[in-house]
């Protein structure tokens, strides 16, 4: 789920920025990506080349559980009530970082990420058909993300770019929620009770 959720904001940004500049940005691949900053052996894992080369690179940097349900469900399936777990529901930390040779541009489509949400501080399923095309299993899927735009102190950002390993660049950072994450395998199953028998003693 988490995977079909930046996948799906990866897709939709590098359209976003193709139509909102395509004087400078249509004609080129897909430079939005999916990754981590820095490999496991320390070197850069992004890498551009030429004098206008770009990259926007979405990094997930932390998650936080939001607890709003403690009871457990109840369905019924073929005729047996089963009862699974309530559903967990993750916020998302999400690092947009701009790699660019050519730092007024990095700071144009860092423009364009904020304005990417401010236009869509809401997505869900209805207004975007598309949100679950890469979702493989029918609980990699999603109905909605709300995104806001989350604030770091100096510090904060100085403790961040330490822990990634990485040189700061321009970036912003998004809190992306609810994923809600259900596994509705039961944790008990029975056939619902038709009948109660009162007993005189």
């Amino acid at each position: 789920m988490l995977r079909t959720a930046l996948e799906f904001l990866r897709d939709e940004l590098n359209l976003y920025i193709k139509r909102k500049d395509p004087v400078n940005f249509a004609g080129t691949a897909d430079n939005v990506t999916l990754s981590s900053l820095m490999k496991p052996d320390g070197t850069t894992a992004i890498s551009i080349g030429d004098a206008d080369a770009f990259k926007i690179v979405i990094t997930l940097i932390n998650l936080e559980e939001d607890r709003i349900a403690e009871s457990q469900i109840y369905r019924k399936v073929n005729d047996k009530i089963q009862v699974v777990n309530p559903p967990v529901n993750i916020n998302a930390f999400v690092l947009f970082s701009v790699f660019a040779n050519n730092y007024s541009t990095a700071l144009r489509l860092l423009s364009y990420i904020i304005s990417f949400f401010q236009t869509n501080a809401v997505f869900d399923s209805e207004q975007f058909p598309q949100m679950n095309a890469n979702a493989g299993k029918p609980w990699e899927q999603i109905d909605k993300l709300l995104a806001t735009m989350h604030s770091t102190t100096f510090e904060q950002q100085n403790n961040l770019w330490a822990a990634l390993g990485a040189k700061y660049m321009p970036s912003v950072i998004y809190k992306i929620r609810t994923i809600s994450f259900t596994d509705f395998e039961p944790k008990m199953e029975a056939p619902p009770i038709t009948e109660v028998t009162i007993s005189d003693n």
